[in-house]
């Protein structure tokens, strides 16, 4: 049995995009790995990033050589350090003053 043909984008800037390469979304700069590449049934080219998690098409995609932030492990946190996190939070906010916060709009 052959192997299935590698299925390639071409970003904005002409250059070819491959799963595993780097890759930035051009509307918002967001940098990451391409996990994946898809081809529709209208013959469009699709793009899946791994830290968005999200389908771009091919061209609003750019192959970069800025390195991809590291993604975060997600973990879930207990209920006591929900607990704690929200205290700290509420404490930093009760020594925040509104009344001393100037105005900047324009008015008169």
């Amino acid at each position: 049995m052959a192997d299935a043909e590698e299925i390639t984008a071409v970003g904005r800037n002409k250059k070819i995009i491959r799963v595993g390469d780097a890759a930035k979304y051009v509307n918002s700069d967001t940098v990451s790995y391409v996990t994946e590449i898809k081809k529709d049934e209208q013959g469009k080219v699709w793009v899946l990033l791994e830290s968005t998690d999200l389908w771009y098409r091919e061209e609003t995609m750019e192959l970069t050589d800025i390195r991809p932030a590291e993604k975060r492990e997600e973990r879930e946190f207990t209920a006591e350090e929900l607990e704690e996190r929200f205290r700290k939070e509420r404490e930093t906010m009760q020594g925040f003053d509104l009344g001393k916060a100037g105005g900047g709009g324009a008015g008169g």
